[in-house]
This record gives structure tokens, sequence and C-alpha cells, in this order.
């Protein structure tokens, strides 16, 4: 019972994972239309702050047709962020939210008269006057749209936000260089015999290659990341060495190992 239990499980998760990453695939095929959506989005929603008196004809009809409406609007622009991590999706629904109430504030608040009594003095005044709600909905949208845009240059083009002069990361050294990925045929089509790399090391390289993630080595002229289980051409092949030490020179598998 538990085996079979157990193998109309794994079916099941490996169709879930096949789903997540075909709409993960989705999602990075179409990053620019998503972006050309939020903003074509944000555009609209700009008009439906700005100018309530247009859609007035739709409250009429339906009071929750601007609301609607809203949800419609900023429902894209979540999604375009959705897959890029949980920071992302956070600050863009807060933002969703102080848009959507900007939007709808003005067909909620109407003005209400307010009273208070001190002793025998009174005092009156008038709720949700027509300036106190347009200026509270417009800092609330704007505060939501920096939100929204936040979101996503944290989401798309989180390099816009490093400040100059910043330093760069430990693998950014290694990003100039193409990895090898064992091909030894040369330009005239010929194929020349090719080793693993291992076998052009010493005894004393192979004992700490567990600490390589790749090796940096010329070929045919030109430096490569090889992978140390990788192949290549024997006589057109050298790997490079520290001058002092005489290791080989490679991306570290680990942080805390200089090589």
């Amino acid at each position: 019972m538990a085996e079979g239990e157990g193998g109309s499980f794994r079916p099941h998760h490996r169709s879930s994972k096949k789903a997540v990453g075909r709409a993960h695939l989705w999602f990075q095929r179409n990053e620019s239309k998503l972006l050309a959506t939020d903003i074509v989005c944000i555009i609209l929603l700009f008009f439906l702050q700005l100018f309530p008196s247009t859609f007035q004809f739709l409250v009429q009809e339906n009071v929750n047709a601007i609301q609607i409406a809203a949800l419609m609007l900023v429902s894209p622009i979540a999604l375009s962020v959705v897959w890029k991590g949980i920071v992302p999706i956070v600050i863009c629904v807060l933002g969703i939210v102080l848009i959507h109430n900007s939007v709808i504030l003005p067909y909620y608040s109407q003005p209400q008269p307010g009273e208070a009594s001190f002793g025998d003095v009174k005092f009156t005044w008038t709720l949700y006057t027509p300036m106190a709600v347009s200026m509270g909905a417009g800092m609330n949208f704007l505060l939501g749209v920096s939100m929204v845009v936040f979101s996503i240059i944290i989401a798309y083009r989180p390099s816009l936000l490093f400040t100059r002069n910043r330093p760069e990361s430990v693998d950014s050294e290694w990003l100039k260089y193409p990895l090898w990925q064992d091909n030894t045929l040369l330009a005239d089509g010929r194929t020349e015999y090719s080793v693993p790399i291992k076998r052009l090391m010493t005894d004393q390289d192979r004992y700490v290659l567990w600490r390589y993630e790749y090796i940096l080595a010329s070929i045919y002229g030109t430096p490569h990341l090889v992978r140390p289980e990788g192949y290549v051409p024997k006589y057109s092949t050298s790997i490079y060495r520290d001058q002092e030490s005489g290791r080989i020179i490679g991306k570290a598998r680990y942080n805390g190992f200089f090589v």
C-alpha cells in the first residue's frame, strides 16, 4: 500500500515540477511584455485616480465597477513580479493596496458633518472634504506607485540601486572567461585528441582538485574555465598556475579557499 501511494506521488510531484518549470520559462521569455503591460496599467491607474469624474457613468451603473477595474489593472503588475522572490512580492503587494485604495477612495468618502461638545462649547466640522480626500488619495497613489516601481526595479534591474564604487562580487572576476564545453572541433573541421583535464595535472593538483569549481586553462591560446571532470585537447591546452606557489588557478567551489 505504501509503495503504491509513493509511486502515485512521484509522477504527480514530477508533473508539478515540470509545470513550475514551464511557467518560469514563460515568465523569462516574456519579461519585456510584462514590463510594457505594467507601464500601461500604471498609466491607466493614473487616469482612474486623477480624473474620477470621467468614470462617474460606471459608478451609476454599478458601484463596484471602479473597484473591479482597479483590481484588473493591478493584477498584471503583481503577476510580473510574483516569480522574482519574496522581497519584490511583498513590496509590490503593499504598493498595490495603496494604489487600489487611492483609486476607490473618492467614490466612498462623502462629506459628513462632525460635532463635539466640551461643556457649553460645541465644535462642528466637515469630515471627508473634497480637498482632504483628494490630498489623501493623491499621497496614497504616489506612495503606492513608488513602491510598485521599486519592486519592479528590485525584480528586474537591481543593479540600478547599487552605489557607485560598489565592490565587485567574488564571482565577477570569472565572468570574463568563457566556459569550455568539451568541444574539440577545430576551425578546419578536424578533431583533436582530447583527454580529461586531470591527465594534465600532477598528483598534488588532483589531491586538492575538490576545492575547484572550474580550472582556468589556455585552450587554443584563449583562456577558458574548464570543469574538473571536463575533457580538453591534449596538445593545445595548458593550465594556468600561480608563479610563486605553482598551484593551479581556478574558481573556488567553496568560499574561504584561496586558489
